[in-house]
């Protein structure tokens, strides 16, 4: 009886061993992941949500959209309210009105510029222009395979499921503008990255492309 309880004694460690084990690991390849998405956001081209007229998107420099029209009415009201979001959280500030005697002479155009603390949620890659929203967090790790060699690095490849967690301005002014792609993105989504095994941790294949 003794060297029945012993040797389940000895299995009962060695699998908590082996679900500790695991854990670390699922912790460790989950950073690596997350560290990735940290520093490749989600930017997009979003404009603002306007109703008449034609405006640049969120991201650029300058943003200007009429806020009225040839008889002096206010247009664009959703447009106003995210640009309003945008300047509480100091990514926009509001400039000066300007007229638009071409337009009649009541009508007035928006003018907001992006500030410094903006430009560090902005992108510009081959001229286009993008607003940086939120990242995506990992959610849960429904596999990984073993380590293994592949052109001299050892690498495992990685499915998880993710979640973008977007900024607090973000969430808002796409609750004003753009109600779908807000669901949309609240929503569970599943990837895959390859990891490579590297003197500091894992870390995302695709980081050492863009260091190359």
């Amino acid at each position: 009886m003794k060297k029945i309880i012993s040797i389940s004694l000895i299995a009962a460690l060695a699998l908590t061993a082996c679900g500790n084990d695991n854990k670390a690991q699922d912790k460790t390849i989950k950073k690596a992941i997350e560290d990735y998405h940290a520093a490749h956001p989600l930017c997009m081209a979003l404009p603002p949500a306007i109703d008449n007229g034609l405006t640049n998107v969120l991201g650029n420099d300058s943003v200007r959209f009429l806020k009225t029209d040839a008889n002096g009415k206010r247009i664009n009201t959703t447009a106003v309210k995210q640009m309003s979001i945008l300047t509480s959280a100091g990514i926009y500030k509001k400039g000066k009105d300007i007229k638009q005697p071409e337009i009649g002479k009541k009508a007035w155009l928006a003018v907001y510029d992006l500030t410094e603390k903006g430009k560090q949620y902005t992108r510009n890659e081959q001229g286009n222009h993008a607003l940086c929203i939120g990242t995506l967090t990992v959610k849960d790790i429904k596999w990984y395979s073993d380590p293994t060699a592949d052109n001299g690095v050892t690498v495992t490849r990685v499915a998880y499921q993710g979640k973008y967690r977007l900024h607090k301005w973000a969430e808002k002014i796409l609750q004003q503008g753009n109600a779908k792609l807000h669901s949309d993105l609240g929503k569970i989504t599943e990837a895959q990255a390859v990891l490579v095994k590297t003197n500091k941790g894992w870390i995302d294949k695709r980081e050492l492309k863009n260091n190359e």
